[in-house]
């Protein structure tokens, strides 16, 4: 199997910033997208915990996730983001298993 890449973040948003955090996200997500061997991101909210998210995407390599970090446009938009957050947890992630659903 060769190697997948993910990038994935825990992103604990301050109180009553949810929305406008839903959209900087989004703002962030059309950065990605013109950048070569991004995928289609997603963003999840806890429903038992409205401050609580979690983002993940496919990247087509490492090298193409250090390009993306290296980016001025997205390290201005991923500092957009933290600026909403108590607490931010990004990281970059390798697919170590999968099973068939």
């Amino acid at each position: 199997m060769a190697d997948k890449f993910y990038t994935h973040a825990l992103w604990r948003v301050k109180p009553g910033r949810e929305g406008e955090f839903i959209e900087a996200w989004k703002a962030l997500g059309a950065i990605f997208a013109k950048l070569p061997g991004s995928g289609q991101g997603t963003l999840i909210q806890s429903v038992s915990d409205p401050a609580l998210f979690y983002s993940f995407g496919p990247w087509n390599s490492l090298e193409a996730i250090e390009a993306m970090r290296s980016d001025p446009a997205s390290q201005n938009g991923i500092h957009k983001l933290r600026d909403l957050c108590d607490e931010a947890m990004p990281g970059t992630y390798r697919v170590a298993g999968e099973v068939g659903m």
